[in-house]
């Protein structure tokens, strides 16, 4: 079994929605390819839809990690790809909400990063990152 202690810069105010790092010890580690919304037939869902995007995606997440055993609580980092950054700064909200109905309050340690456009045609977002259980 693994300790996960989430870090953060000394002196600086806390991060919100994640953290700047996460110190493991011991256990098993998972890798996440890149997660996208897809439905059951690997059809984008909702193309070129922020929202309804995010939620489809980190349920997949959610999936997989309970495919291999692992749970929203053993995340460690994401990196997030979206094809508009300022969309997402503006429903920031309303994906805190979506976040935790489908994570819970899970905050690893995070990356946002704008792309010009992502592989699947009609994607918005991306996630990959690790787990450790």
């Amino acid at each position: 079994m693994s300790e996960i202690r989430f870090v953060n810069l000394p002196g600086a105010t806390p991060p919100r929605g994640y953290s700047d790092a996460a110190l493991v010890t011991g256990g098993r580690r998972l890798v996440l390819g890149g997660h996208v919304a897809f439905d059951e037939q690997r059809r984008i869902v909702s193309p070129g839809e922020l929202l309804p995007q995010i939620r489809q995606t980190l349920k997949n997440l959610r999936g997989t990690l309970g495919a291999a055993g692992f749970t929203p609580v053993d995340l460690v980092k994401l990196k997030i790809h979206v094809t508009d950054v300022a969309a997402y700064q503006t429903q920031l909200k309303a994906i805190g909400a979506i976040w935790q109905q489908e994570l819970g309050p899970v905050y690893p340690a995070m990356i946002l990063i704008g792309v010009t456009g992502l592989f699947e045609p009609g994607s918005v977002i991306e996630i990959d990152g690790e787990a450790v259980h």
